[in-house]
């Protein structure tokens, strides 16, 4: 492995973007955005002493000596009542549920219980101030870290952004400004910070909780200039963007994408429904980050609380959204408590074995896909960090494995397939690019749930 982040990680396609290494550098580092819309760190100057050192030993791609599971087991399992499994890291309760305010549980992503915990901590005085995610104020970039200080202002940061954001400014606040701070963020994120509290004493003073978000994957910035042109609207013309719009009377799962325009008028509002927009897929992994194939950590597991979409048919059909948290820190826990007794919120406890159901998808492409593709990536001999899971050429089926090779396929045309289609309106090269690709991985997405469905056929009708 090299010496330092650029040569490591960076050169290597792992770095998410997250800013950690210019944010605990800031006179080596610094982030910008590179042609794929995708955040890197680069080079100012060797000024800060030992910087390489430091940028790897707080870069969450990097070979660090903890991983999820021995930074949770210091954080965590100290705690009576603590257990683990493999796939949610460390818990004390898990839960589904929703604020009883309509009106935030409307405006979330899924049932508002970040917010609402936000906000208690910030109005509480248990934190002074909230690193959150949301719109940016000035500049070409539609979301940024915000460090809110105001209970009122932790509004403007709800919804999910699935747009790439760097938090090295936000570093640098945190350890400016005295008070204790929460920091919300992806797993991934999450996991930078507590390699950073680690170097950093003030820092590790400093951030008091952290929330992590269920994360699918990264996307870059082009996927929201690609919703837009789907939309009708070019990238230009955004002022801001709307991921998760919620649709009255339609499964949580059926949302639109909306996009509000520069230009004022009552046209200025463009929507269409997520399933009408062309490989809408998540699992086409169309912009995805490289980084986030080699990430095994859906549920944020180093956070004190992880929070995502209750993808369990009970919850589904509800078209305001349900969240899924899980506990792992005993004063939250009780803040959580707290908050159902004063009718804030509605929680119902829920087995893990839930939990992992309503991720199954995106545990199985982590987990058993990840196994091979570390294998492509061994017999390639390229460099990945070290995971949890083993390195397997047989993991899962021989259609499940196909469907690795295309969704690798898909994930790297697509950013290249935008670049050419930029400076022309409209998505025609792009789809014309993508399309037989596209359609390869639903004829092989249809073939591999075949055996599945003839099992299930069998042992319903046993004697035929």
């Amino acid at each position: 492995m090299s010496e330092n982040v650029l040569e490591a990680v960076v050169a290597n396609d792992l770095c998410v973007g997250c800013g950690m290494c210019a944010g605990m550098l800031p006179g080596s580092l610094r982030m910008h955005t590179n042609k794929y819309g995708a955040y890197v760190p680069e080079l100012i100057e060797q000024v800060d002493q030992g910087w390489e050192q430091v940028s790897l030993q707080v870069c969450p791609f990097a070979n660090n000596d903890e991983n999820e599971d021995s930074i949770g087991k210091k954080l965590f399992n100290f705690q009576e009542g603590v257990q683990h499994c493999s796939e949610t890291g460390y818990y004390l309760k898990c839960f589904t549920g929703h604020v009883l305010n309509e009106e935030v549980r409307l405006s979330a992503t899924s049932g508002g219980i970040i917010t609402w915990l936000a906000e208690e901590l910030l109005s509480s005085g248990k934190v002074d101030a909230v690193a959150c995610v949301g719109k940016c104020d000035e500049g070409e970039n539609l979301f940024e870290y915000k460090f809110i200080t105001d209970a009122a202002e932790i509004s403007e940061c709800r919804k999910s952004r699935y747009y790439p954001v760097e938090f090295s400014g936000t570093i640098r606040k945190i350890k400016e400004v005295e008070g204790k701070v929460l920091f919300i963020g992806l797993p991934c994120f999450i996991k930078a910070m507590r390699l950073a509290m680690k170097q950093d004493p003030v820092l590790a003073d400093r951030v008091a909780y952290t929330i992590g978000l269920f994360c699918g994957h990264l996307k870059s910035k082009h996927y929201a200039a690609y919703l837009a042109r789907s939309s009708g609207v070019h990238e230009k013309d955004i002022q801001t963007v709307d991921f998760r719009k919620k649709i009255k009377d339609k499964p949580a799962n059926k949302y639109a994408f909306e996009v509000v325009t520069r230009n004022e008028g009552p046209d200025n509002h463009r929507q269409i429904m997520m399933q009408d927009v062309w490989a809408s897929s998540w699992s086409n992994n169309l912009f995805m980050l490289d980084a986030c194939e080699y990430c095994d950590d859906i549920m944020a597991e180093t956070a004190d609380i992880s929070v995502g979409d209750a993808w369990l048919a009970e919850f589904i059909k509800d078209y305001r959204g349900t969240s899924i948290t899980i506990c792992r820190n005993t004063d939250l826990l009780h803040v959580l408590a707290t908050g159902v007794d004063k009718g804030d919120i509605s929680l119902q406890e829920i087995e893990v074995e839930e939990v992992i159901k309503s991720q199954a998808g995106g545990i199985r492409q982590r987990r058993t896909g990840l196994q091979y593709r570390l294998y492509l990536s061994a017999r390639k001999g390229l460099w990945r960090p070290g995971k949890r899971v083993t390195t397997d050429g047989k993991a899962g089926t021989f259609f499940f494995r196909l469907l690795q090779l295309l969704r690798i396929k898909t994930k790297t045309l697509s950013r290249q397939a935008f670049l050419k289609q930029q400076p022309i309106d409209g998505l025609d090269i792009f789809v014309r690019l993508l399309r037989p690709w596209i359609l390869t991985s639903k004829i092989v997405n249809i073939a591999r749930h075949v055996p599945g469905i003839i099992r299930r056929s069998l042992l319903k009708y046993p004697n035929h």
